[in-house]
């Protein structure tokens, strides 16, 4: 990685999950390989999302509601 990248790498990982702006996500994300172990947990939950799950629908049969 070249100096400018990795100076703005550590900024980055100086801020908590909550802080991050989209950029920050966004070049985390790009360049999770050069992360920590330790790193790589605490943000997990930016650097891997979790969907929400679909809201339960009715399935319809014929256009009526079952």
């Amino acid at each position: 990685m070249d100096e400018r990248s990795q100076e703005l790498l550590n900024k980055i990982l100086a801020k908590t999950p909550e802080e991050l702006s989209t950029e920050d996500i966004g070049f985390l994300r790009a360049r999770r390989s050069y992360l920590k172990p330790a790193q790589l947990e605490e943000y997990d939950s930016i650097l891997n999302p979790k969907t929400k799950p679909a809201e339960k629908q009715t399935v319809k049969q014929n256009g009526k509601a079952k």
